[in-house]
């Protein structure tokens, strides 16, 4: 049976494991990323993710297998902007300083002779593709996908490829603009998408609420998204309008998406995603409905199925994607 190994680069960690042809994922370990150490020794821990994710496969075999694990690849999945057919971070907000870091030439100077091709892909690409493959977007030629979490990231699947654009920068899905002239985005732009559906954004909007003078059961200091889900669910009314409308903005980033793209479906996770379809899917669909032309075909709206995995299994995908 055939094999992929898949590695998903964090700030916080570094997690591999080992994926089959039909799906399963095995071997899973992790390492601390250590940024303040710089990219040659981040490279270092990769490698030897890879070497431990290879060693537990060995020791998994059993000799008297008429199939043995044979890895033909190795995919990698990284935050920010990936020049993916060279192998270079370009930029990644994860990793203050990087600017053209040759990471895959790095990681492959680490594995001796370790005959094994390697690619690299932006994060949420990755988690799009893994969703394509073994999620919610099996059976699916084109896909957008939209990760909701301390910012908003995208990625697009057309025929069953990543879509890199001219200059590696296409699927920045998060900086559709929603409200012209509205809340600043961390890019520098106005009225952004993650200005409205990012954690940090989602928390200051319901922070400006109850300064209003909205009554509410939430405390505005430490408070959290997942805070004003529960709340939202207990009934509280400023929470829940925060939800909605964090729902109608996806909805009309997701009408100019559908326009441009006409993608058959759109994958929507990250930890914003788990409010659920009550306080925030209902509302996306709502607005996409409301503003959307009549598309033969449509355009479905779902939650991603691989939760925390979509990052290695995507990212081991990048091996038969390639």
């Amino acid at each position: 049976m055939k094999y992929s190994i898949g590695i998903d680069l964090g700030g916080t960690d570094i997690k591999a494991g080992l994926l089959a042809a039909n799906g399963k994922l095995s071997c899973r370990t992790v390492v601390s990323t250590r940024v303040s150490e710089g990219a040659k020794a981040i490279a270092a821990r990769i490698a030897q993710t890879i070497h431990q994710v290879i060693e537990t496969a060995d020791a998994e075999s059993h000799p008297r297998e008429e199939e043995k694990k044979e890895i033909v690849g190795i995919g990698l999945g990284a935050p920010g902007l990936i020049i993916a057919d060279s192998g270079i971070i370009h930029f990644s907000p994860n990793f203050p300083g990087w600017s053209d870091i040759p990471l895959l030439d790095y990681v492959t100077a680490e594995l001796d002779d370790l005959n094994l091709p390697l690619y690299i892909d932006n994060d949420v690409n990755v988690m799009v593709l893994g969703e394509l493959h073994h999620g919610a977007g099996v059976g699916y030629e084109n896909v957008v996908g939209l990760t909701l979490g301390t910012g908003v990231g995208g990625g697009v699947v057309i025929n069953r490829k990543v879509y890199h654009g001219s200059w590696n920068t296409a699927g920045e899905l998060g900086h559709t603009v929603v409200q012209p002239n509205g809340r600043k985005c961390g890019c520098g732009n106005h009225g952004c998408l993650e200005a409205y559906a990012g954690a940090r954004h989602i928390v200051e909007r319901a922070q400006q609420q109850i300064a209003s003078g909205r009554k509410t059961c939430l405390n505005p200091e430490r408070l959290t998204p997942k805070q004003i889900a529960e709340a939202a669910t207990a009934g509280d009314e400023l929470a829940f309008d925060i939800f909605s409308e964090t729902g109608r903005y996806i909805g009309i980033a997701l009408t100019s998406i559908a326009h441009i793209l006409n993608p058959q479906i759109a994958i929507i996770g990250g930890g914003i995603a788990a409010a659920g379809e009550n306080l925030l899917f209902q509302h996306i669909r709502g607005e996409f409905t409301a503003r959307t032309m009549d598309i033969p075909g449509g355009m479905e709206i779902v939650p991603a199925k691989l939760g925390n995995n979509a990052g290695l299994v995507g990212a081991a995908m990048l091996v038969y994607n390639n």
